[in-house]
């Protein structure tokens, strides 16, 4: 009596169907490992190791060319909005959303940059940050002479997001002078970096911290000898 004839029918066919299911889960678990075996894509190419780096538009430059020491002005405001961002998350500021908004922005000034002033930066951006610091000044003192930068965490990061917007401001006039970059970009700048002092008192005010004022000394007599 053969092997097959001793199992019933019904038992036959429960091994087939055992069988054709652990082929079929063999076949997943193998595709599953050659898609985790494949190579994983490269992070770098090696084309800028001698110090040339391509623009947008494809055209290659030196890395220390004016439109790159822009672009990577521009991303270090960038980063640093994005940190003071995330101070202000933490503290529930009110005014996050508006961060996010100008790091697009700034991503977009960026982009120009690469494209030599092709392309064009609206003015309703700059009117966008007058507008928020009318909003957000009517909640504050008169402003004095000189704050020193402090205040907490997340008006503190402000401060230095404040000093990196101005640093941006310096790179990218040359190229403005130079009709390589639309002069809206410098005048949002500029309108950027008082928006960024106007809410690191507000964030500071929120945190229920007292600003601190530089007061010059009167100048000192030098004694006769």
């Amino acid at each position: 009596m053969s092997f097959r004839r001793v199992l019933s029918p019904r038992l036959l066919n429960q091994i087939h169907k055992f069988s054709s299911k652990s082929s079929d889960e063999n076949t997943k678990e193998q595709s599953v490992k050659e898609k985790t075996s494949a190579p994983a894509p490269q992070v770098f190419s090696r084309e800028g190791d001698g110090g040339i780096s391509k623009t947008i538009t494809g055209e290659s430059l030196p890395k220390d060319n004016p439109i790159f020491n822009a672009i990577g002005a521009t991303e270090e405001l960038l980063c640093y909005i994005g940190l003071a961002r995330e101070y202000a998350n933490e503290s529930e500021h009110e005014y996050t959303d508006k961060l996010k908004r100008i790091q697009t922005i700034i991503i977009d000034i960026s982009t120009a940059i690469s494209r030599h002033n092709k392309v064009a930066i609206p003015q309703v951006y700059t009117n966008e940050l007058e507008d928020w610091i009318a909003e957000y000044s009517k909640q504050l003192p008169p402003p004095e002479q000189y704050i020193i930068p402090g205040g907490g965490v997340a008006s503190a990061s402000l401060h230095v997001a404040r000093s990196i917007c101005r640093k941006t401001e310096r790179i990218v006039c040359p190229l403005v002078r130079n009709n390589k970059l639309d002069k809206e970009a410098l005048v949002y700048l500029n309108r950027l970096s008082d928006f960024l002092l106007t809410v690191s008192r507000i964030a500071a005010k929120h945190d229920q911290r007292t600003e601190s004022i530089y007061i010059p000394r009167p100048d000192e007599k030098v004694q006769a000898q």
